[in-house]
């Protein structure tokens, strides 16, 4: 079965959090070049999917759109917050075709129905059509209509988690994160190598969310998904995107100084 790995970058890794609408086109950059690098050995195929930092979050806190469509307020706000998510897509999308990445862009509002905040319907038969020609999707964390609550935020996370529900029985699915951090912390700011069903409950007592404006839940999100991919056999790995050739290694060679998570 072919290989298919799905890459974040993380919110905080490509945007400055504490100052609204602000990419870090060098760090972008950089990462096309990385993955520009791993298309040319890697014997699989990439989906990169981007957190929306600085883009989205703020007027997802203003306009209180976590919790739903619960009135005016909220039904102006959830057209903002896409637009702004889109924003910082074009920003990643332009980088990205500049250094002759293959790239094309979808819209998760526009392929994934939720209900409830869980995913019910994926439509991702043009990404696989993608893959399939040797385009790179690229994605990105966004707004997704809701039949229960009208439309809600949805995590980069979520998002490929619904696509690997979809994708998992046509290939060998991991998942690699990049984050601001090297993996996941302990107490004394360690990193943890690995992080299982065996030990969350330790590890979950020094975790903490993101530091900056973050309405989905920041590293604590990141690993309760991860555990949750990891009891549907999918492992990932949470890297500090910050380290030159870093996410180039962890797929390339399996050389970390990140945090594996799995069952």
């Amino acid at each position: 079965m072919e290989k298919l790995v799905l890459i974040k970058l993380g919110g905080s890794l490509i945007t400055d959090k504490n100052m609204d609408r602000t990419s870090r086109p060098q760090t972008i950059e950089r990462l096309a070049k990385e993955l520009k690098k791993i298309q040319k050995s890697f014997d699989g195929r990439i989906i990169v999917a981007h957190g929306a930092g600085s883009f989205a979050h703020r007027p997802a806190v203003e306009f209180k759109v976590k919790e739903g469509i619960k009135g005016p307020l909220q039904f102006k706000g959830f057209p903002i917050v896409a637009d702004r998510a889109i924003e910082l897509n074009r920003i990643v999308i332009k980088a990205f075709l500049d250094r002759k990445l293959s790239v094309v862009s979808f819209s998760p509002e526009s392929c994934i129905l939720a209900n409830n905040f869980k995913a019910e319907k994926v439509f991702c038969d043009p990404i696989e059509q993608a893959l399939k020609i040797g385009y790179l999707p690229v994605l990105y964390g966004d707004v997704v209509f809701d039949k229960k609550i009208g439309a809600c935020i949805y995590s980069t996370e979520l998002v490929l988690g619904a696509l690997a529900g979809k994708l998992a029985k046509k290939y060998k699915i991991s998942f690699v994160y990049c984050t601001d951090t090297d993996g996941v912390y302990d107490s004394t700011g360690k990193t943890i190598p690995e992080i299982n069903h065996k030990n969350i409950k330790e590890v979950e007592k020094f975790i903490t969310g993101s530091g900056q404006i973050d309405v989905t839940g920041g590293m604590v999100h990141k690993v309760r998904e991860s555990l949750a991919m990891a009891d549907r056999g999918f492992e990932t790995i949470i890297i500090n995107g910050n380290r030159p050739n870093e996410l180039l290694k962890a797929i390339l060679e399996a050389k970390h100084h990140g945090t594996l998570i799995r069952r």
